[in-house]
């Protein structure tokens, strides 16, 4: 009888899904980086004796899976995670704890992680310190440890009082076993293909730095994660008008890099890997751009923003420096001279067999049992994989036949009426409360003008004045 496993995913890394799905299902979250850790742990664990099926973070925090069907059917539950200690996660992080107190069988997560400012301040308090104690408690109630991204969250989780921690960083760079491939170093020119990562909320001086740089390297490519540049990208939607993406950020669909066509979004991970062969130079501020890019032999360098991404580059060994360091002295070719992009397969090996041992003290068999000829390890994925025709890289709408545009287009106006019905209804909703306050301050005002008038008649009564009297006479005597 095969094992059966559940396991976080935001989607199946096999199913096909179109741009339009992924905008309005929400099929892989909000950032198209969690593909590549769901699409790894999925790769590790699934083999012929073993089904493995899938529940999204939004499953769970709308109770669409009962604990008593999980405890039926499966014998674990796997979490590959992200930086979910974070304010903004803490209600689906909440709705988590609840399930897995309620479960019988083994609960693993790995990859876990803070999210904390670049110079993290450990002994603080956190609005979600709490609910991290309650996650963590509960998964170690049905785990032996916790697989955390790296030394801060190790820190972080210690400092809260736990012990059974492992560090077994993200599994994405564990895709295809326990070495990387390396490519070989070619000098920059104005020809090399350069991908670059970054989000709407990177520091300005690093927005700077990349605008000099597509002077210098004009053969570059802007792969941004998030689903508001996949609707910027797709169908013209501009991003939410902000502090942020105003200065200096591709929010509106006449940026050069829409365009001239030099925007990629993926909404898979075999589309991600196979143009990251064709790259020469990948850099930018998102973690799973450069894993993809590594995993693909391309040299990567990462500017990290914040903790999250600074542990793992420490932990995995990516070259990097933090994005506020960036200058207008920082010269990206002699960055990219002086580095040695081989340094990410240093200690690679023994992380990687360390992720092994953990999923192993875990009690979960994978595709990696006969370790002297790991090469030849295949996944039940690599096969569905196979089988599956899945979407190409997304291009700006710019770039695409006026057919496809007029498509697109259509699917923007849906989505303008689809927000138009849905803020009439809001604002519908919005006037009944509003009414319904009214009317309670009427009601309220009408009980205080009722009491105002008993208070002035008692006042002006006789009764009031005989009462008066006798509390002058009492606090007299009291003086003498």
């Amino acid at each position: 009888m095969k094992k059966k496993i559940l396991l976080r995913a935001s989607v199946p890394p096999y199913e096909k899904h179109t741009p339009s799905e992924v905008i309005n299902k929400k099929i892989i979250g909000d950032n198209s980086g969690n593909l590549l850790f769901a699409y790894s742990v999925t790769r590790l664990l699934w083999r012929e004796d073993v089904d493995i099926d899938f529940i999204a973070d939004k499953d769970v925090i709308a109770n669409k899976i009962s604990t008593e069907y999980i405890n039926a059917n499966y014998s674990c539950l796997v979490l590959p995670m992200a930086n979910s200690f974070r304010k903004q996660f803490v209600e689906c992080m909440n709705k988590w704890t609840k399930l897995i107190n309620k479960l019988i069988i083994p609960v693993v997560v790995t990859g876990i992680g803070i999210q904390m400012p670049y110079e993290p301040d450990i002994a603080a308090k956190h609005p979600y310190d709490n609910a991290v104690k309650d996650f963590i408690s509960a998964v170690l109630n049905h785990s032996s440890s916790v697989g955390v991204r790296g030394e801060i969250t190790l820190k972080y989780l210690q400092h809260l009082g736990f012990r059974d921690i492992d560090v077994t960083g993200c599994p994405s760079f564990a895709m295809f076993g326990p070495g990387l491939p390396v490519r070989e170093k070619k000098p920059l020119t104005k020809e090399s293909a350069i991908c670059v990562t970054g989000s709407v909320s990177n520091p300005v001086n690093f927005k700077e730095f990349v605008i000099r740089n597509r002077e210098i390297l004009p053969n570059y490519y802007f792969v941004p994660q998030f689903v508001n540049d996949l609707k910027l990208m797709y169908m013209g939607t501009p991003l939410p008008l902000t502090k942020n993406s105003l200065v200096l950020y591709p929010h509106r669909i006449d940026d050069e890099v829409f365009v001239e066509d030099r925007a990629r979004f993926f909404i898979n991970v075999p589309s991600i890997l196979a143009f990251g062969r064709e790259m020469d130079f990948n850099y930018g501020t998102r973690i799973h751009g450069a894993v993809g890019n590594i995993l693909s032999g391309v040299p990567s360098y990462l500017f990290p923003t914040d903790a999250r991404i600074r542990e793992l580059a420490e932990y995995h060994n990516i070259p990097n420096m933090s994005a506020f360091d960036v200058d207008e002295k920082t010269n990206l070719i002699k960055l990219y001279d002086k580095t040695d992009f081989s340094q990410v397969n240093d200690g690679h090996e023994q992380r990687f067999w360390h992720l092994i041992d953990f999923l192993e003290h875990n009690y979960l068999s994978h595709i990696y049992e006969d370790r002297s000829n790991p090469e030849n390890a295949v996944s039940v994925l690599d096969k569905k994989i196979e089988e599956t025709e899945l979407e190409p890289p997304v291009h700006s709408m710019l770039s695409c036949s006026v057919q496809e545009i007029a498509k697109r287009m259509s699917l923007s106006f849906e989505e303008m009426e689809n927000k138009s019905a849905t803020n009439e209804n809001q604002i519908d909703s919005l006037s009944s409360e509003i009414n319904d306050v009214i009317k309670r301050l009427e009601k309220t005002e009408k009980q205080l003008s009722k009491k105002t008038q008993q208070l002035d008649r008692y006042m002006n009564s006789s009764t009031f004045e005989i009462g008066k009297a006798r509390l002058k006479k009492k606090m007299k005597s009291k003086k003498q």
